[in-house]
């Protein structure tokens, strides 16, 4: 039986082994799958950002090379018309102009952007003026610094009217609005960043780092021989594709997507840049759930293997239950006699505390009754015999109320342990149950010569309990107090702790011993000591205290110091 199940273990081992590492190769193609998937994504958001950016190139183009064909036989005075709506209505052309045939801006929309009256053979600034009116064809400029602030280029298309040039219109396209417009929300704003450069590596749009727009990034922003340059050449060959640099600015590596813009006989080319750190996110995120199905796997391998064992190890247990069963009953038997063994010790002890308790509750009042009623008899009717008698009733009623408390406690007792104790619980003064308590117990403590205080915060406190048995309660633990303290005081004290009443009665008796504090309110229990077996009593005292104060939800502990006295504290 052991051989079989050491194999078992031993495939179930090596399967474990085996899933383990087909999850670790796994693991590593599935990476590598969502990284290429990754970069593939963001060269297609680049290629979507091109397609948008050459679109807008285009359409502008043709729009104003349509323009050129309307305004084809209008005089300069009249174009200034034609321009102000394909201003308004162009977003991205930051003015429109017309260059007559001798070279001169004579007229355009805004007039403050056009620069009227600048001749450009004055400024050398006609080369792709004489382009357009020798070929005929419209020209488009590499991006440049505008009058008016920014970077743009311009388009030129070349009039001619019957076969005579007249001239040049010209528009120029700010290339910050159409960056905004196509760049600005590729990516999601503290995912990533969109950047354009021209085919000489200089900057026109990057959505991260505002400062290099118009500069160079290479000396600029990175080294010559920085991973970052490398990609940047790349794009100024006017190549597509991905890459990973190191950011020299952000201390971190990116990926990086770029692909070419081409518009007329321009080539820019803009790409998406985004943490490494985000394709490792979902490349960690899928390791966590293929862990979680190898785990899964690999339970399901151990689950399959405890159940074989089990099912090999069912066979030898059924063969030996017989006689664990029989071991069993036999231990459960002793078990249960032990258990009944100490019980029977149990209430053979409260039996023998019981009979104790109550012969010597009952033989002394019995006594003291008996004597006295024997002197009765023999007394005559003279007056100091009739004072006698009056002692001799008086000591009669005393024990007979001895007596009556006794049996009182017993019922107490009985139906706290059954349930049976009922509450009339109603609005009271605890201020008033404690006075009320002090009151009836004044005399046997001036008789004793024992000071009683209270210390009440306020003239009342009212709470919901039952006066009889909360004043039977106190005058229990008053008369404990007088009856263990020979001299001192005997102070009570009425304070809220978390919103409920807390009383402490405290004495300057005796006190109880650290290994009795947990047995004084059990029943029939009494500390002994000299003057507890003098002043005697049934034990039953704390025992009924505590019932009635759990009656009310309340609690009920003894402190203590033997010598310096005891503290009873009240939790209602």
């Amino acid at each position: 039986m052991s051989h079989k199940k050491f194999a078992t273990l031993a495939v179930a081992a090596l399967l474990i082994v085996v899933v383990a590492w087909f999850g670790h190769v796994t693991n590593q193609e599935v990476g590598e799958i969502v990284q290429r998937q990754f970069t593939e994504q963001q060269l297609l958001l680049t290629r979507q950002a091109a397609v948008g950016i050459e679109g807008f190139l285009e359409e502008r183009t043709v729009l104003i090379e349509v323009l050129a064909e309307e305004i084809a036989d209008e005089s300069p005075e009249n174009m200034t018309s034609h321009f102000m709506p394909v201003y308004c209505r162009s977003r991205g052309i930051s003015s429109i102009g017309f260059v007559n045939s001798e070279g001169v801006i004579v007229t355009g929309y805004p007039v403050e952007d056009v620069a009227i009256g600048l001749d450009l053979y004055a400024t050398n600034k006609n080369a792709s003026f004489d382009r357009a009116r020798d070929t005929g064809e419209t020209y488009t400029t590499n991006p440049l610094l505008l009058v008016q602030g920014g970077i743009g280029s311009h388009i030129g298309v070349p009039i001619y009217s019957d076969g005579e040039f007249k001239g040049v219109v010209f528009a120029t396209i700010d290339i910050s609005t159409l960056s905004e417009r196509y760049l600005a929300d590729v990516i999601p704003e503290g995912r990533g960043h969109v950047y354009m450069i021209t085919r000489i590596g200089r900057s026109l749009y990057d959505g991260a780092h505002k400062e290099m727009i118009g500069k160079k990034y290479i000396g600029s922003f990175c080294t010559n021989d920085s991973s970052y340059a490398e990609i940047l050449s790349e794009q100024m060959q006017e190549k597509e594709g991905t890459g990973y640099y190191f950011d020299e600015s952000s201390g971190e590596w990116r990926i990086v997507a770029y692909t070419p813009v081409v518009w007329r006989d321009h080539v820019w080319s803009v790409a998406t840049s985004v943490p490494a750190s985000d394709v490792d996110a979902l490349v960690h995120s899928v390791y966590r759930k293929q862990i979680l199905f190898i785990a899964i796997v690999i339970a399901i391998i151990l689950a399959g293997s405890g159940s074989i064992v089990h099912i090999f190890s069912r066979w030898n247990r059924e063969l030996e239950n017989e006689v664990e069963r029989t071991t069993e009953d036999l231990k459960r038997s002793n078990t249960e006699l032990e258990s009944a063994n100490t019980r029977l010790k149990e209430l053979d002890r409260l039996k023998s505390e019981f009979v104790s308790m109550v012969s010597h509750e009952l033989k002394t009042p019995l006594t003291s009754i008996k004597l006295s009623m024997d002197i009765l008899r023999s007394l005559s009717g003279s007056e100091k015999d009739i004072r006698t008698k009056d002692e001799l009733f008086g000591i009669v009623d005393r024990n007979i109320e001895r007596q009556s408390r006794l049996v009182n406690d017993l019922l107490d007792i009985s139906r706290i342990e059954t349930g049976n104790l009922k509450f009339n619980l109603e609005p009271v003064d605890l201020y008033d149950i404690i006075r009320e308590s002090v009151r009836s117990m004044r005399d046997v403590a001036e008789e004793k010569g024992i000071s009683i205080h209270t210390d009440l915060e306020g003239e009342s406190l009212e709470i919901t309990g039952d006066r009889d048995r909360l004043v039977q309660v106190f005058v229990n633990l008053i008369g404990n107090a007088l009856k263990f303290t020979e001299k001192g005081e005997i102070r009570i004290q009425v304070r809220m702790v978390a919103g409920h009443p807390e009383i402490r009665i405290s004495d300057t008796g005796i006190g109880i011993p650290p290994d009795e504090l947990g047995r004084i309110f059990g029943k029939f229990h009494q500390v002994d000591s000299g003057l507890t077996r003098e002043v005697g009593g049934t034990g039953l005292g704390l025992a009924i205290c505590r019932g009635i104060i759990k009656g009310h939800g309340g609690s009920i502990r003894a402190e203590s110091e033997v010598g310096r006295g005891s503290t009873f504290v009240i939790v209602l």
